[in-house]
């Protein structure tokens, strides 16, 4: 671990930082974008991948049907690859849109050199491939109980992928470019599943030249194209033959204010090769962006100290030097869990609300972001519909009464308990601090904590399956509606992205009605009727809502955070200035 450094050094510091970035001049290419993701991605296969660091690359170079409004908020959705926004039948069971023509995929040896056009069997290909079992797709879910004979066609294929393309779904009718969906029950969720990477359309010679492995493979319709990845940096370049598309002509009073619309009606995408290098530690993407190697650094929250200390002086002194400090509200919530399976912890209630109790939630915020975060107090994040500021959580920070509950829970001063496993999500700086600092919260109940250090893939991986004891973990949502959390407690989604193992059948029944729901205050009361039983069964531990400041070079134009609508790449433009 580092040692602590006093503020006024860290000031000092990054004062000199600041200066070195104002002094160095650097002529601008406009073509190139440089930016980074943490991790390594372990998989572009579409079907498969679902990191935040996958979907920021692949969301560049894949199409859905539907896509997000850049520029509005509350979230619209609008037709991106499909002409037109789906048609609903008035029982809410069918779905039926079109693809729009002439639209090609970028190149692939399977292509044999000639341009191959976007047909809809390439969307029904795409869901195809989520419910063919062996995939163990994490967007099963979505359709399992929604799309008429999704379940069937994966038994039916078993484990044999060449029968993906002649084997038929019931649920999905194709004509020409028309696309029709029927569904078991309503989905008011179907439009956002369809604006999902996932159902990219996939044409069916990659997955046979690929023999059905596309780990490493990412061909699509957008106006990027992957080159590959060299020298742990992602290289996307526009794909030439990508179709007339235009910058938005409307926002909102963000993107108003903020000049976001000074681009309206030129044609995109602006810049011409984008890079995403992988920068595993703070203070490698820290000092990329201050030595001018990457244009845009989402500032860890380790580093926060560099911009707000000083009264704000320092971020004056930023400001000066021509860098755009943003700050952005992000849609994710971050919380501790169990494993609800364990003998132990998984069973005794007490314990969990000793940890609950136990936990100086004001002093995390502090430590893990310099108290930009706000403290959570629901399931729900500010912004989605369901979220009710004046909600609360039934426990707060009290030691005494902690203690109290380690007796009641049979292991007064935790005498006779086993030490707990957490395991790190991640391998970096941060990770180790947020572990040391639970590590020490709990030592004061006489709760022994020992580290499981693991990289955000292996985390993962052995998260789905189901064998972390003991875990931080955060949610990015898919999609804007406070089920795509919900889902996370759902027993049917154990193994899987359930980490925790969490089973309640009044949970689970709930879940279910509030799938099919459609009138807004109806879906708003389940939520707060599940909320209210996962808080008193306590898998999880709700900590803070996240926030994001992000440094702009000041070439950089357009730019505006979303954890949803990642395809932002190619509204960004740049000026050919020099920075001085």
């Amino acid at each position: 671990m580092k040692k602590l450094i006093p503020l006024f050094v860290v000031g000092f510091l990054s004062l000199a930082v600041v200066l070195v970035y104002q002094l160095r001049p650097q002529k601008i290419a406009p073509d190139y974008l440089q930016l980074s993701v943490e991790n390594e991605v372990s998989t572009f296969d579409q079907t498969l991948a679902y990191s935040d660091d996958a979907f920021t690359v692949m969301s560049q170079v894949l199409e859905p049907p539907f896509q997000y409004h850049y520029l509005k908020r509350p979230y619209e959705v609008m037709p991106l690859i499909a002409e037109n926004v789906p048609e609903v039948s008035d029982d809410g069971k069918t779905y039926s849109f079109k693809l729009k023509s002439g639209i090609f995929f970028h190149p692939h040896p399977s292509f044999g050199g000639k341009l191959r056009e976007l047909h809809a069997e390439d969307f029904a290909l795409a869901l195809k491939r989520i419910a063919f079992e062996p995939i163990k797709s994490p967007f099963r879910s979505f359709f399992l109980e929604t799309l008429v004979g999704f379940k069937e066609f994966g038994q039916m294929v078993g484990d044999d992928w060449r029968k993906l393309k002649t084997s038929p779904l019931s649920g999905l009718k194709i004509s020409g470019q028309n696309i029709t969906l029927k569904l078991l029950r309503q989905e008011p969720n179907l439009i956002y599943y369809l604006a999902l990477s996932a159902l990219a359309p996939l044409p069916w010679e990659v997955v046979e030249y690929h023999k059905n492995d596309l780990s490493h493979t990412l061909v699509g319709t957008g106006p990027y194209q992957y080159l590959g990845f060299t020298n742990k940096t992602y290289q996307l370049q526009t794909f030439d033959q990508y179709r007339e598309d235009f910058y938005p002509a409307s926002g909102d009073r963000y993107a108003n204010t903020q000049d976001l619309l000074k681009s309206s009606k030129e044609k995109i995408p602006f810049v011409r090769f984008a890079n995403f290098h992988v920068l595993s530690t703070e203070e490698e993407r820290w000092d990329a962006f201050m030595q001018k190697k990457i244009d845009l650094l989402a500032v860890p929250k380790g580093l926060l100290s560099r911009l707000l200390g000083n009264a704000g002086k320092l971020r004056n002194e930023l400001e000066e030097s021509g860098v755009q400090i943003k700050h952005f509200p992000v849609q994710a919530l971050r919380w501790l869990a169990f494993d609800m399976r364990d003998p132990v912890w998984g069973k005794n209630l007490k314990l969990r609300e000793a940890v609950a109790h136990g936990i100086d939630v004001e002093a995390y915020i502090e430590l893990m972001s310099q108290k930009t975060n706000l403290k959570a107090h629901s399931l729900m994040v500010p912004g989605l519909p369901g979220y009710d500021p004046s909600s609360s959580l039934p426990y707060h920070y009290d030691l005494a009464k902690a203690k109290q509950l380690m007796i009641e829970a049979g292991y007064p001063n935790g005498e006779g308990l086993k030490e707990l496993e957490y395991a790190t999500r991640g391998n970096q700086d941060v990770n180790i601090v947020e572990a040391t600092f639970i590590q020490e919260q709990l030592a004061k109940l006489g709760i022994k904590v020992k580290f499981k250090v693991l990289t955000f893939n292996e985390f993962l991986s052995q998260g789905r399956a189901g064998k972390l004891q003991f875990f931080t973990d955060n949610w990015l949502f898919d999609y804007p509606d406070g089920e795509n959390i919900l889902q996370l407690l759902v027993g049917s989604n154990a193994p899987g992205i359930n980490k925790a193992g969490y089973s309640n059948p009044k949970v689970d029944q709930l879940y279910s009605t509030l799938r099919i729901t459609t009138d807004a205050q109806e879906k708003i009361h389940l939520m707060e009727q599940i909320q209210e039983i996962v808080m008193k069964d306590l898998p999880w531990i709700p900590l803070m809502y996240e926030s994001s400041y992000v440094l702009l070079a000041p070439h950089v134009k357009n730019y505006r955070k979303s954890s949803v609508a990642r395809n932002f790449v190619k509204y960004i433009k740049l000026t050919a200035e020099e920075r001085k």
